[in-house]
């Protein structure tokens, strides 16, 4: 990556991509129909797919030259894509679009302007996240909601020289976003999300495949507190969760009261998170019936995510354990 040079690219965008063959034709022609004064070109990392993600990024190819591909030849996670797309970018700046994001006409230009203010900017997803599964199983009205970090990795630009001085890490395979933005800011890098610029994110993961991946989610952020030294909302609503959970189930152990009462307890303090996760994301009004499949829809993934962080908090204990055991032998 080289920030020397005439013929130097203003931007080059890297699409990560794994089996996204029935959307990414979409997010690619709206990334090559730009208008704007950038020069700039289009890098499809094909991670592994298995579904012909290439060939359709092959097929848009012969008619855009602006448009690359490279492959992995298994799939190496998201991180390591996202590195893959860095390292084989030579421009001034460096986007990162997801296969199923579809961005508007001035993305580009409007990020690219306000880079001359920040490090890094994004515009705003719609649906956000994991909302995007409940809101098409529902169709609940969306909030409109800018994510905790100012940043998103779904669409985001970088000025080069920031990932120069800091990657994307390879050896995550989720929430390597999330990492790159805390360590950005603790570096004094300032962020920024353009709320008033908005990008359509088109998740196609079925609903118990979602479930799965909350889990997954749940173990990979059980880390972040002792990475960051930090206590997001999400943190913290977990360990009121666990603390009521081991009150319930405690309580009814030691014959405080039944394990009908206890079992409920557990699952009344579920409900609550899932109304409370739904209303962050969901208006009640003007549909609230649809407002209350949602709810009902979202208590899996809540009970998925809060059970992956136990699980990860678990994990990372035993392997701390072990490593002092480790170390102890040792100094035997």
């Amino acid at each position: 990556m080289s920030n020397s040079g005439e013929n130097l690219l203003d931007a080059v965008i890297v699409v990560v991509a794994y089996n996204e063959a029935e959307r990414i034709d979409d997010c690619l022609n709206a990334l090559l129909d730009q208008a704007t004064t950038q020069t700039y070109q289009v890098t499809v990392v094909d991670d592994g797919s298995s579904d012909g993600t290439s060939d359709v990024v092959e097929r848009i190819q012969a008619s855009d030259s602006r448009l690359n591909l490279i492959r992995h030849n298994f799939n190496r996670g998201r991180g390591a894509a996202r590195r893959t797309g860095q390292d084989a970018s030579a421009a001034r700046h460096i986007a990162f679009v997801d296969a199923d994001i579809i961005v508007p006409r001035d993305w580009l230009q409007r990020c690219s302007d306000a880079l001359s203010e920040y490090s890094a900017v994004s515009a705003v997803a719609i649906p956000d996240g994991d909302a995007a599964v409940l809101w098409r199983v529902s169709g609940a009205t969306l909030r409109f909601r800018v994510g905790f970090t100012g940043i998103t990795g779904n669409n985001v630009i970088f000025d080069a020289d920031v990932l120069r001085n800091e990657p994307f890490e390879t050896r995550h395979t989720l929430g390597e976003d999330f990492r790159l933005s805390q360590r950005l800011l603790r570096r004094g890098y300032k962020l920024k999300a353009l709320d008033d610029l908005l990008v359509e994110h088109r998740e196609a993961k079925r609903y118990g495949k979602t479930i799965h991946y909350m889990w997954e989610m749940g173990i990979d952020a059980a880390t972040h507190p002792l990475e960051f030294r930090i206590l997001r909302l999400p943190d913290i609503t977990w360990g009121v969760w666990v603390l009521w959970c081991l009150i319930s189930l405690l309580g009814a152990a030691v014959g405080w009261w039944t394990w009908l009462l206890g079992v409920l307890g557990v699952l009344v303090m579920t409900v609550g998170v899932s109304v409370l996760y739904t209303l962050s994301r969901f208006r009640f009004r003007p549909n609230p019936q649809r407002w209350v499949v949602c709810t009902f829809a979202s208590f899996p993934f809540i009970i998925a995510y809060f059970v992956g962080r136990t699980w990860g908090i678990a994990r990372l204990c035993d392997r701390r354990r072990r490593r002092a055991v480790w170390v102890r032998s040792e100094e035997s």
